[in-house]
């Protein structure tokens, strides 16, 4: 029988998780109470109450599935159990309390389920971003309690793949089939708080009271953090000067020049065209150009409603919501399909182009689709070419591109990429960037990747008796996979013969390095300076 891991290994990676987890369920309360207001209704006066609540509940529930999965109660559970209850309620438990207390803890699992504790993930589309996290936090949680005390179980091991699975389907399904993605109502989650946190919690509204100067620092600095983007990050830093010198112009008593801050962001799904959008009403809200800047996302569906004088009131009540920030219509070309008889497309339209005039000093529109039919609808209609004259494309990104988005997400779920993983990941990108089409996922491919390639982690430490934390956070090369690449294909890269080049920051020299030098430092045989050299282009033959 496999010998019971010690806590001194078990105790800091799950209270890291536990971390981890209240930390991502309350940046996602404040990004939907700060940056998506209107898409929370009745919601938005409790929304951080709830999340707090639905994070307690998300750690509750894998940990009274596993453990009492095989009917057993060990020493290591009961350490978990106290280690939990002291997290979710700051208060430590032993003896008779502690078992009540577990008992209590299984009662109130039974009540929730998977659907209602991942709902926000699932409803909210600002949020899917967090499901990779979320699948993340899950799988590691399940397996290191299932391993706390040695060998799991059949049933454990059972029960843990049972749980991998549910997430997923809830996370993925969209709310669609049998999955019930409503959160719980107030009444519901209030077994989850002790008496003083039953209180109500007060919800910090937009950060219209922060510094407007550091309001517009922080949004120029996230824009510089993103990944690539180099010629939308010049236009949005180039708009944000002229903006400003306006600004300077007009309170010198100056003459200033009328523009037109509405947009078209062209380019490929998973190019970060919402990301950018958000941030471009960060910056105009830190600059007074916007009350409070912030983004309601929509596409079509938002704006046309399926019966006859529906879409103008529809369009109209979608427009007062982003009074005030930015409105970012996805897929704006299917307004105008082309088709003669799309009569609500049209009145969604000139209703849009109404608004966009008689509130052209409270309202931003971003009009974002592929290039091609974005430019054919703007020339399509004088209202919008005349109204929507900035144009910033959003470019594929490159393989070394995704790479860095892929390390971005194992930073922050505290995953290791080794040498040789980074290779295989390297040229799979590559491959799939070489054969993609205009539907090429961009940043989602990595996302996705990132995704994939945890779960193929999970299954293989799955029977590991005793799991460490390097085997928890450590991405080998057998796990890296990315949609689309197939591992013989894969294989077939690494045994041909290639080249990996990375350029120096200093001098710009452009060298071979090693496929070991990967996530390491190099000097540079030109300037004799060191360098990172975490990720680098690729030549085949």
């Amino acid at each position: 029988m496999a010998q019971a891991v010690s806590p001194s290994e078990f105790e800091p990676p799950l209270r890291r998780i536990f971390r981890d987890c209240r930390a991502l369920y309350q940046a996602c309360g404040r990004l939907m109470v700060r940056r998506h207001p209107t898409e929370l209704g009745e919601l938005l006066e409790r929304f951080d109450e709830l999340m707090e609540d639905l994070h307690r509940g998300l750690l509750i529930k894998v940990f009274t599935e596993i453990s009492r999965a095989d009917g057993r109660w060990t020493s290591a559970e009961k350490r978990i159990g106290a280690m939990l209850i002291e997290h979710l309620w700051d208060e430590p438990l032993r003896g008779a309390r502690l078992r009540d207390a577990i008992e209590g803890l299984a009662e109130r699992s039974d009540q929730l389920s998977w659907g209602s504790l991942l709902a926000p993930f699932v409803r909210y589309p600002p949020l899917r971003d967090a499901v990779g996290q979320i699948e993340t936090l899950v799988s590691r949680l399940a397996n290191l309690i299932a391993k706390s005390d040695g060998q799991p179980t059949v049933a454990e091991t059972s029960r843990l793949h049972q749980i991998q699975e549910e997430v997923s389907r809830v996370l993925r399904s969209g709310g669609a089939g049998r999955v019930t993605c409503q959160e719980p109502s107030a009444g519901e989650t209030e077994f989850l708080r002790s008496p003083e946190q039953a209180e109500s919690v007060h919800v910090d509204g937009p950060d219209a009271t922060e510094d407007p100067a550091k309001r517009l620092a922080d949004a120029l600095a996230e824009l510089e953090n993103l990944v690539g983007l180099d010629t939308v990050k010049q236009r949005v830093r180039s708009l944000s000067n002229f903006l400003q010198l306006q600004r300077r112009r007009q309170a010198a008593g100056l003459a200033t020049m009328p523009i037109s801050l509405h947009m078209s962001f062209v380019g490929n799904p998973g190019t970060g065209k919402t990301t950018v959008a958000r941030i471009v009403g960060q910056i105009l809200g830190a600059m007074g150009i916007l009350r409070s800047g912030h983004l309601v996302e929509t596409d079509r569906s938002g704006l046309v409603a399926q019966y006859a004088g529906q879409t103008g009131p529809k369009t109209n009540a979608l427009c007062q919501s982003a009074l005030d920030g930015v409105l970012f219509i996805d897929e704006a070309y299917s307004l105008a399909g082309g088709s003669t008889d799309d009569s609500y497309g049209r009145e969604a339209i000139q209703t849009l182009l109404k608004r966009m005039e008689d509130d052209r000093d409270r309202l931003v529109v971003i009009l974002a689709g592929y290039p091609d039919e974005m430019d054919r609808m703007i020339r399509s209609n004088p209202g919008l070419t005349s109204r929507v004259n900035t144009r910033i494309e959003f470019p594929d990104y490159a393989p070394v591109e995704l790479g860095r988005i892929f390390e971005q997400l194992c930073r922050r779920n505290d995953f290791r990429l080794p040498a040789d993983s980074r290779h295989r990941l390297l040229l799979a990108l590559a491959a799939a960037h070489r054969q993609r089409t205009r539907h090429f996922g961009n940043g989602r491919l990595a996302r996705n990747a990132f995704e994939d390639s945890v779960r193929r982690m999970a299954d293989r430490v799955a029977d590991v008796p005793t799991l460490t934390e390097a085997l928890m956070t450590t991405l080998a090369a057998p796990d890296i996979t990315v949609p689309g690449v197939p591992a013989d294909q894969i294989e077939s890269m690494l045994a041909e013969p290639h080249t990996l080049r990375a350029t120096c920051p200093h001098c710009q020299r452009q060298s071979r390095v090693r496929e070991a030098a990967l996530g390491k430092r190099v000097r540079c045989p030109g300037c004799q300076e060191t360098f990172a050299v975490d990720w680098a282009d690729v030549e085949l033959g």
